[in-house]
Formats: C-alpha cells, structure tokens, sequence
C-alpha cells in the first residue's frame, strides 16, 4: 500500500519536504510536488530524494499558479529526473499529449476526462492513476493499477469553529482501498486542495494533528482563545500550542513524533519561530503518523 501525500511547492512545504526525504526510511511514502514558484526550494528538495533513493512524484503539468507559464526557468528541474526515484506526474486534461503517459503518475480530476483518454487507448498500462473515490470512475479501471485521491480537510467558514469539534475522524484509507483493490491512496494533508496565492492572518491560530487510534486515522484542532481580531498572532500562537503540548503528553508512542518534540521545546522555551516553522513541523509530523499507518496496516 502506498500513501502519495498532495503537495503544492510552497516555502514551507518544500522545507518539511526535504527534511522527510533526509530521514525516512520508507519507499510506501511517494510526495507529489505540484510545483507553484520558481524558486530555488523545488530543485534543493527534488535533488535531496534523489540523493537519498527516496521516491518522488513532481507534476509536469502545474494546473495552479504560474510557474507553468514560465519558459525560462532560473532555477531549472528538468536533469533531476535523471535520478531513479523521481518520477514524472501529470494532471490530466485534454490537451495532454497521450505520448508522455509512459511509466507517469497521472492525476484524473474529471470522469469524462478519464473516458476520452481510455476510449481511444490513449493511457499506458505503465501508468498509475490516482482518482477520485467515484464507483463509476472505478468501473472503468478494472485490472488497471490505480488509487484514490481525496480531500479529507473540510474547513469552516472561521477556524474558530473548530472548537465545536475539536476531535473527529480523518480517513480509514487503507480499509478503503483493499475493499476496491487499490494500490494507495492520496490526500491534500490538513491543508485541503483549494490553492490560495497567499497566505493571510487569521483571527484564530489552529494547530492540527493527526493520530492513530483504532485502526484509524483521527485529528484533532488545537485553537487559540483569542478570535476577536486579527491582532496578537504570537500570543494566539501560545494559546494554541499549549493545548497541543498538554494533549501530546497524554499520546501513546505511536503519536509522538520528532516534530511534536520540537513543538513541546517551542513551548517550554517560549518561543516563536513563525507560523511558517510551525506549518513545517506539522506537516513532518504528519508524514511520520501516515508511515506509522502504513507499517502497522501491514503486521
């Protein structure tokens, strides 16, 4: 079974990225980098799985931003495909030239996409395919070596209003893809698949952590108490992170992990790094709990 985490090339996530790949110890964990800027961050992160053998997916055809439009590139990706772990992905749409499929992870948003393609025989049986979780969909790829893509991060209007729920179900995603004879199975993490340009403050700081309980995947939102205005990020950011460190503590093993370490320093030392660091730090931590999700689905 294998977990393709969505990723768009932003800062942060290219930082936790390239931590990942500089110590895992698993091939079940395959990144996909839909690459959004120009920037020196991507190829640093592409050579850095190369040189560690550890597998990555990078989108040749970026459907968000602009860096597709670029046709010069100053920081270029194109000789990091040489490496054997990093393979070429593509969104399909309709003009995608069918001659690129070979050996490619292939992104499939719409049905009547995925149709055209097939209809004409136009997609490889080399390839693999993520899909949305559609019955119909998956009638069309008997014997084809497929997966799920979706998007488990449903978001309220204000975060604040994770407080009503602070606690709730992820995915059981494994259970899900044996029942349909998937290979793996993909998801935006905990930052859902709407592409924003920017980031901007918030009236609430909300940390979100997954875990393990029960064969399961779960999360819980940590919230700041301050949801007034957009001022005091660096006191909201406390509030929050010392609900998370209380919860960490009471965690079994299997949910502690080397960034929610970092998260109980932080907060020990009084310290704010920027919401950015601390976007990293719950991406690793993320990564790590998919891995241990994996391992023990297989004992």
């Amino acid at each position: 079974m294998i977990y393709y985490p969505y990723f768009r090339g932003r800062q942060f996530d290219l930082r936790a990225l390239t931590e990942f790949a500089s110590q895992a110890m698993t091939k079940n964990v395959i990144p996909i980098i839909e690459p959004v800027r120009d920037v020196p961050a991507l190829p640093k992160t592409i050579a850095t799985f190369g040189a560690h053998q550890q597998p990555l997916a990078v989108i040749q055809n970026p459907q968000v931003d602009h860096y597709n439009f670029q046709a010069a590139k100053r920081y270029p990706i194109d000789d990091l495909f040489a490496a054997p772990s990093i393979q070429r992905a593509y969104v399909l749409t309709p003009l995608l030239p069918a001659r690129l499929l070979n050996d490619s992870l292939v992104i499939v948003q719409h049905y009547a996409d995925l149709k055209l393609f097939l209809d004409r025989g136009w997609i490889p049986d080399s390839a693999t395919l993520l899909v949305p979780p559609e019955a119909r969909i998956r009638q069309l790829l008997t014997g084809r070596r497929f997966g799920h893509l979706f998007d488990h991060y449903a978001v309220p209007e204000h975060s604040f209003d994770f407080t009503e729920m602070p606690d709730s179900f992820w995915s059981n995603d494994i259970e899900f893809a044996r029942q349909y004879h998937e290979i793996g199975f993909s998801d935006y993490l905990t930052q859902g698949a709407t592409y924003f340009d920017h980031g901007h403050p918030s009236r609430t700081v909300a940390l979100h952590l997954i875990y393990l309980a029960n064969g399961q995947v779960r999360i819980r939102h940590f919230v700041s108490d301050q949801h007034d205005d957009f001022k005091h990020q660096r006191e909201k950011y406390f509030e929050a992170l010392a609900k998370a460190v209380k919860w960490i503590r009471t965690q079994p093993a299997i949910n502690q992990t080397a960034a929610t370490a970092k998260l109980a320093t932080l907060a020990e030392d009084h310290h704010f790094p920027g919401m950015g660091v601390l976007k990293a730090l719950t991406i690793q931590h993320h990564l790590t709990v998919m891995t241990r999700y994996l391992d023990s689905a297989s004992i």
